[in-house]
């Protein structure tokens, strides 16, 4: 197939435009064929997209995309390594995040080792690393929807391998405070790999809930993991990172398949700069993320507290038949979690996205 020079301009304007100049059109072209775009709100995407800096910088990309970005990977460590206040063998990149996390799996299941997780929770991790041979031994949350850590130490044995933290906790959008992750790895058996997962870190607004990377340098085995995928808005392009010991590092590095490709490193390294894009997502994101816990609180839904870029709630009916009659009203809402069978995850998408949801709320609720 070749491209002329027009196709390539459209293009190009289109990358330049971003993602919401696309969406646009397509959904110009979805209404004159009769059909109109969903909303989106079930992935825990950042609906505004990669910062100005990132997408130019991804696009200026184009240009050496036939050469590989061996060369280009270190300065994103060293990058990353200042931000975090370590040095740069202590960063490991990564096609994302969950690439990163299927590595740690890997590790873990080496000699049939054992992962303590919570359930629910991100499952990006469990089901690698028990298709690589690993036991998984879930944890219930507590009753509000946190992280159970005494009960998970108390799961610990001497097959285990690594315990999993997500913080926040996907599905359930809440944190628990940085103070007691610090108690909960100072208690765990030397041969044990605390993971601890920040990538909604950025939307948290309670104030004991901060990065516990500076753990990463101590005595005891620590890996935290950030992303691009969220705050950053670069779900698409695949990048992000883990902080860890030099030699933990290295274990890590050796267990990945994959490196970030040439528009991963440079959009990242262009994002890193640009606060003042980041912070206006953020704010946006936790006014729509208020907005929509009002609602629920005004229709008397229970919720768990939200710190992510979503939430998670009671629906009061089974998930199914409320995800039927959301579809029915063009909005795609979160999957199944077991075991709340009534509970659903949402998104928080633009300000009209959540305004849709949270006015079709009521009709849904009622059956209609």
């Amino acid at each position: 197939m070749s491209l002329s020079r027009r196709d390539l301009l459209t293009a190009s304007a289109l990358m330049l435009a971003g993602p919401g100049f696309a969406l646009r059109a397509a959904g110009r072209e979805s209404v004159a064929d009769g059909l109109t775009k969903p909303i989106v709100l079930c992935w825990n995407e950042n609906p505004y997209g990669p910062s100005p800096a990132a997408r130019a910088a991804a696009s200026e990309a184009i240009a050496v995309s036939c050469r590989y970005p061996d060369d280009e990977l270190k300065p994103l460590a060293a990058a990353l390594a200042a931000r975090e206040g370590v040095a740069p063998e202590c960063i490991v990149t990564g096609t994302g995040s969950g690439e990163l996390l299927r590595a740690l799996g890997l590790l873990a299941a080496r000699d049939g080792g054992e992962i303590i997780a919570a359930e629910p929770t991100f499952t990006e991790i469990t089901e690698y690393a028990h298709s690589c041979g690993a036991s998984v031994r879930f944890v219930p949350v507590d009753k509000r929807l946190r992280l159970d850590l005494p009960a998970m130490a108390a799961a610990v044995t001497a097959r285990t391998r690594a315990v999993y933290v997500c913080n926040p906790n996907n599905p359930t959008s809440t944190a628990i405070a940085a103070a007691d992750i610090r108690a909960f790895v100072a208690a765990l058996p030397d041969h044990v790999t605390a993971i601890v997962d920040e990538a909604y870190l950025d939307f948290v607004t309670a104030p004991e809930v901060t990065s516990v990377v500076d753990l990463t340098q101590g005595t005891r085995r620590v890996v935290v993991l950030h992303t691009f995928s969220k705050i950053h808005g670069m779900a698409g392009i695949r990048c992000g990172y883990a902080v860890a010991r030099a030699d933990v590092a290295r274990e890590l590095a050796a267990a990945r398949m994959t490196t970030p490709n040439v528009f991963a490193v440079r959009a990242a390294r262009a994002s890193l700069g640009d606060q003042a894009y980041l912070s206006d997502t953020r704010r946006r994101i936790l006014a729509s993320r208020l907005r929509l816990t009002t609602a629920l609180a005004g229709l008397k839904l229970p919720y768990g507290e939200p710190q992510g870029n979503f939430v998670f709630f009671d629906t009061r009916m089974p998930l199914p038949r409320f995800t039927e009659l959301m579809r029915a009203r063009n909005i795609l809402v979160g999957r199944h979690f077991a075991p709340y069978d009534s509970w659903c995850r949402i998104t928080i998408g633009t300000e009209s996205e959540v305004e849709a949801f949270v006015s079709a709320l009521p009709g849904v609720l009622a059956g209609a």
